[in-house]
């Protein structure tokens, strides 16, 4: 395969799959949050709640699990939640039915700037399609996907349905 159709095919999987995401469930972001784990602790001071023990969230159709959450409020109410993990996951229906499943080390929540952060050993699926890299980050708002290697060397690795390849080297074949 050319480097220019590799380019190509990399940049089409990438859209295919920040497309779906943006179908993610906008009625899952209106819900309750629901946190389920075996210890917390509340530090008012700070504004902030850790939970540990086995973390369980819930909110509509979003599912996170993770060894440990950090959750920070301000007088707005929630600012973000921080899951960590080995891997802390992620999981959402999408509007048209498909699953979507994210891993990490870390999953940032920014509620106000409503953005997803993956860091380290970052992994992003829906259906085959797999994107990963040291980071990936998804503005719910702008509907858009960045992912990122980490350093110099860093990659980030995506992984195509077959019939995408498929469908992209006769779409070259009629130009």
């Amino acid at each position: 395969m050319a480097p220019r159709q590799l380019i190509t095919l990399s940049i089409t999987g990438l859209l295919a799959l920040s497309i779906n995401l943006a179908q993610a469930k906008e009625s899952d972001f209106n819900q309750q949050v629901t946190i389920d784990a075996g210890h917390q602790l509340v530090e008012l001071s700070d504004d902030k709640v850790t939970f540990s023990d086995k973390v369980v969230v819930k909110q509509g159709s979003i599912d996170v699990r993770a060894d440990k959450l950090v959750v920070i409020r301000n007088d707005d109410g929630l600012q973000s939640m921080i899951a960590y993990g080995a891997p802390a996951t992620y999981s959402q229906i999408l509007d048209n039915g498909q699953p979507m499943r994210a891993e990490a080390r870390e999953i940032h929540y920014d509620i106000k700037a409503r953005t997803i952060t993956l860091l380290q050993e970052a992994k992003l699926k829906q259906r085959d399609n797999t994107v990963s890299g040291h980071r990936i980050r998804y503005h719910i708002d702008r509907q858009q996907m960045e992912a990122e290697g980490q350093g110099q060397q860093g990659r980030v690795t995506t992984v195509f349905l077959p019939e995408q390849v498929e469908d992209l080297e006769n779409t070259g074949k009629q130009d």
